[in-house]
């Protein structure tokens, strides 16, 4: 997906004046931009034109956008989602990021916070997908794609991947048996700086560690790293 100011935007709000503004301030950055007011518009606007972001609003009438995220992460070819709601709710935001969105903004926001981080996700997106390539991974009898998104155990059984546990389980499998801060893992996934404790990389490790059906208490692949982080146990092989 391009970062270029062409990229092209879906703004999901029910609230027309928000839609009014936003499309405004994204048009003068160089954004090409699309509104919906719910879900099925949403899905109307995405048959016709691709989107390169989507920024859903979690307070939708009809289906919600946590639910409307869930719909969007069982497709693997659909945009990184960036929610946006009115709760600042520590459980909202882990919510909207374990259903598979890339970001998570309370309103209100500024117009230089909600352009930061419109392009830190484009930014990401494009970084992963270049380092996905063709390349797939084998680990402890799994076999990863990552440019499809799709995880097979010794089976062939394929598990889907949403974008955040594919671009986590990339950073892991790109750096294997070396300890991973979680600072150092928001770095490689979301392409940017955060607090040294961030919910969101407990949650998508927890969600991880389900997929790889470890046992939660005594993880054998992705273990705790006491005091740094994270450490993906496994050694790897490029296939």
């Amino acid at each position: 997906m391009s970062i270029e100011p062409q990229s092209c935007i879906l703004l999901v709000d029910d609230n027309a004046d928000i839609r009014h503004l936003v499309s405004e301030l994204l048009e003068a950055e160089g954004y090409q931009v699309m509104t919906a007011e719910d879900g099925e518009e949403m899905f109307a606007c995405l048959s016709q034109q691709q989107a390169d972001l989507i920024l859903l609003d979690v307070m939708l009438p009809g289906q919600d956008g946590f639910a409307l995220c869930r719909k969007l992460r069982s497709d693997p070819e659909m945009p990184p989602i960036i929610m946006l709601s009115a709760k600042d709710e520590e459980i909202d935001r882990v919510v909207g990021l374990e259903l598979g969105a890339d970001d998570y903004i309370a309103k209100p926001f500024g117009r230089h916070e909600l352009v930061a981080r419109i392009k830190a996700v484009l930014r990401r997106v494009n970084g992963v997908n270049s380092r996905r390539g063709q390349f797939a991974y084998r680990f402890s009898g799994w076999h990863f794609k990552p440019a499809r998104m799709e995880l097979l155990d010794a089976e062939g059984t394929v598990i889907q991947l949403s974008t955040s546990e594919n671009d986590l389980l990339l950073a892991f499998v790109q750096n294997p048996q070396i300890p991973l801060s979680r600072d150092r893992l928001l770095s490689l996934t979301k392409g940017r700086n955060s607090a040294a404790f961030d919910r969101s990389i407990d949650s998508h490790v927890s969600r991880l560690r389900r997929k790889l059906r470890e046992d939660a208490k005594q993880p054998e692949i992705i273990k705790t790293a006491w005091g740094s982080g994270y450490l993906f146990s496994c050694p790897v092989d490029t296939v």
